[in-house]
């Protein structure tokens, strides 16, 4: 009876002692496990509850997973690991980067203007009162020869008189007073015909047709009938519109887009679906100092006056500046003075690179210098890891020294 007392008391002390040892190793579990955190300021780490000793809030209390994919728990310095789980509730997808033809467009808000050396006007070279107008109308085509209006005027009165008495008193070959007075006609505006018809005749006409000296549009007309002009009055303006320019500004940023002689390409709202084709043919040589754009002119067919002065659209500029690795726009983490991309390096293993970026194509970014082709970024996602990077390590990605750590769930 009495070994079985001593029996069953030893029995109950080991139970005691592995109960005990159990406690012990569960308490050591939890405490490697655990820590205490601030939401705001994620570099604390504490052991315990207490107030953050940066902003006073309450310390939270955050579980490492001992469960997660890692082969060691020192990552290599800018690294960070995720399991296949915590990768899909990131959203991280990722890419193999490759080289692809550089292909840039640049869309830029612009309106239809005259060509400026195919707009004249029409003056009147003498004093005089208009009697009659063959051409009444704004938007008429007028064509070199034809005639405007017809006109009375003194000067030419005297002008044709000075002529006769030229003709009349001409006995030498050379005679420079007849050159002279047929020299004014001509500056008055007088055609030869009409000049030739005033040598035959002799007749001196109180009033004369004027023809025109140029072909286009009339795009506004200054005169009506009986109205009296002084030397120098605009009758008519008169625009050729068969060319036309297209006036658009662009940010001098993209200055490196724009070649003379390429071609662009002219939507309107006129014309809902329709695409026109011009060509670059001026790149302005001031920029605007308040907006820091600059215009760029290219010309345009009117296509039979479907093209309009004043009608405004949208113009495409488009330019090929070869081969080059292009990586999505969205896989870029802007950190400070530097730009960070998250490569795949293993499986589940994330590196953050400092890339340097040359010019955006479409909706991806040139890589100057910091990767190489074949290599494979986190093109969705890559914003949450570099967080969480954050988070684990309390350092900016943009920092010279990264540190990564595992990703809890």
């Amino acid at each position: 009876m009495k070994n079985m007392k001593i029996k069953l008391i030893i029995s109950l002390l080991a139970t005691l002692l592995l109960a005990y040892a159990c406690s012990n190793s569960d308490n050591s579990n939890k405490n490697e496990n655990e820590y205490w955190t601030c939401t705001m300021h994620p570099q604390v780490h504490k052991d315990g509850p207490g107030a953050c000793p940066i902003c006073g809030m309450d310390l939270i209390k955050k579980v490492v997973d001992d469960k997660a994919d890692v082969s060691s728990k020192s990552d290599m310095e800018g690294m960070l690991t995720l399991t296949s789980d915590k990768q899909i509730l990131a959203n991280v997808s990722t890419i193999k980067i490759k080289k692809e033809n550089l292909k840039k467009e640049l869309t830029a808000y612009s309106y239809l203007d005259f060509v400026e050396q195919n707009r004249k006007t029409i003056p009147a070279k003498f004093n005089g009162r208009i009697e009659k107008l063959f051409v009444d109308k704004t938007g008429d085509y007028i064509k070199k020869g034809q005639p405007l209006f017809e006109i009375y005027s003194p000067d030419l009165v005297q002008a044709q008189n000075d002529y006769i008495i030229a003709l009349s008193n001409n006995k030498n070959e050379i005679n420079p007073l007849l050159d002279a007075s047929r020299k004014k006609l001509e500056l008055f505006g007088l055609t030869d015909n009409q000049i030739d018809e005033l040598k035959k005749s002799g007749e001196i006409k109180l009033t004369l047709t004027y023809y025109s000296p140029v072909s286009g549009t009339v795009i506004e007309k200054k005169v009506q009938e009986g109205m009296y002009v002084n030397e120098g009055t605009v009758i008519y303006e008169v625009a050729e519109l068969s060319t036309l320019w297209n006036i658009a500004e662009i940010n001098e940023t993209d200055l490196s887009t724009i070649k003379l002689g390429s071609k662009v390409k002219l939507k309107l709202k006129a014309y809902p679906g329709e695409e026109f084709t011009g060509k670059v043919t001026f790149i302005y040589p001031v920029i605007n100092s308040q907006t820091r754009t600059v215009k760029i002119r290219s010309e345009f067919s009117s296509l039979n006056s479907k093209l309009k002065p004043q009608m405004y659209g949208e113009t495409i500029f488009s330019a090929d500046a070869g081969i080059g690795l292009l990586i999505p726009a969205d896989a870029v983490i802007f950190s400070g003075n530097k730009n960070v991309v998250w490569v795949k390096t293993g499986d589940g293993m994330f590196e953050g690179r400092s890339v340097e970026l040359g010019q955006k194509f479409g909706d991806k970014y040139q890589i100057i210098s910091g990767l190489n082709e074949g290599d494979e970024v986190a093109a969705s996602g890559g914003f949450l890891i570099d967080s969480e990077s954050q988070l684990r390590t309390g350092k900016s990605t943009g920092s010279d020294n990264m540190e990564g750590m595992d990703m809890p769930k």
